[in-house]
């Protein structure tokens, strides 16, 4: 008896053992499994031959630029600093934005923030705006987001601080993007919706998604006294960053005036008068009325209407500045039509209007009545009449 239950402990045991050894093993092959999955979940790396466009970032630290040359080394932009709040403007700013435009690079620019919270990002963004306001900005405003005054804010802190910047940028018409590491990007910054401009000094760039890659500080540059940043695009902006004209954003229509976007505004583009909302987005479909006067917008491209329109069965006279009128109106058929205060044509009726009637017939035509006649006195007996 004591034979057998020694036997059966033992089986026991080893039993125990074979388990956990059976679950060691099956760990060990998830962890593998794990493993070996894992580079889908990391960022793709993307190299120099997915780039669209090569181009250059410069500062004072670059010194005197001779401009004529640099598109020889098949470079096509340029981010220029701007400055910075501690520093103040940068000295060859003036110099690399006229330079870079008359070489025919298109040009960007950038400003390094000491931002601590949202109110010294609002004041770096709008004196970033007065700093632009005599230079034609033909690609992104940058954001720079790498001082040591934001390695230890939390991502809730740099969001706040990179939104405020942003949204003033934009709301002035320039496209906002912003620049900083892919370490800093990864896991301080986190997801933004602007565009990024991402510092990884590799061979290739380990981060999803970026507009525009630094990969190097040592570029050779003909023109360039100095060693210069490197970059590389790979977002197209020809048609989303243009001189002039319609730009299409998602399924809305926006305006450019001198690479600028337009907000809030009326704007003219081959002889159509266009209004634009506090996005920037064409108005369609709609009534818009101002200081200037009522307006009726397109419904498939929103240019102003002029002459005579029909409106949800409702007939309209809009002048050569596409104002809906009211009243008398002479028409270019040389008639005078009446409209009444909603500017709706009116048809079989008399109206008075500064006093002297008006007799509208069936077209909309007004005339002035003729005044009715006075019933005449009867004659007296024994006269004759004259």
């Amino acid at each position: 008896m004591r034979q057998a239950l020694l036997c059966v402990m033992i089986r026991m045991k080893r039993s125990k053992w074979m388990f956990k050894r059976w679950v060691k093993r099956v760990t060990a092959l998830g962890l593998i499994m794990v493993v070996a999955l894992m580079p889908h979940y990391r960022a793709q790396a993307v190299g120099a031959g997915s780039a669209i466009a090569r181009g250059i970032d410069v500062s004072k630290h670059n010194l005197a630029i001779d401009w004529s040359q640099v598109p020889s080394a098949g470079l096509s932009f340029v981010f220029v600093k701007a400055g910075s709040t501690n520093s103040g403007i940068d000295p060859y700013f003036d110099a690399n934005m006229r330079g870079a435009s008359a070489a025919g690079l298109r040009t960007g620019v950038y400003l390094y923030s000491y931002a601590a919270n949202v109110e010294q990002a609002q004041n770096e963004a709008n004196l970033l705006v007065q700093w632009l306001s005599n230079y034609t900005v033909s690609y992104p405003v940058v954001y720079d987001v790498e001082d040591a005054c934001h390695k230890n804010m939390s991502q809730a802190q740099l969001q706040e601080i990179i939104n405020a910047f942003c949204t003033i940028i934009e709301a002035n018409g320039y496209y906002p993007m912003v620049y900083s590491s892919r370490n800093m990007f990864a896991k301080q910054i986190g997801n933004i919706r602007y565009d990024k401009w991402v510092a990884q000094y590799a061979d290739a760039l380990q981060y999803d998604g970026a507009a525009f890659w630094q990969n190097t500080s040592h570029g050779s540059v003909a023109g360039i006294p100095t060693r210069v940043d490197m970059d590389y695009q790979f977002k197209d902006y020809s048609s989303i960053i243009i001189a002039d004209g319609f730009a299409t954003r998602g399924d809305q229509q926006v305006f450019y005036a001198n690479y600028r976007m337009q907000r809030s505004c009326w704007v003219s583009w081959e002889d159509r008068k266009y209004h634009l909302d506090e996005n920037g987005f064409v108005q369609k479909g709609c009534w818009f009325e101002d200081e200037t006067g009522r307006y009726f917008l397109a419904t498939k491209d929103g240019h102003a209407l002029r002459e005579d329109v029909t409106i949800q069965g409702v007939e309209y006279f809009f002048d050569e500045n596409a104002v809906m009128q009211t009243g008398l109106v002479l028409r270019p058929d040389g008639n005078t039509y009446y409209y009444d205060a909603t500017g709706a044509l009116q048809k079989n009726v008399t109206v008075t209007v500064d006093g002297v009637n008006y007799a509208v017939d069936k077209n909309g035509i007004a005339t002035v009545a003729a005044p009715p006649e006075e019933p005449q006195a009867p004659a007296e007996a024994g006269t004759v009449p004259q």
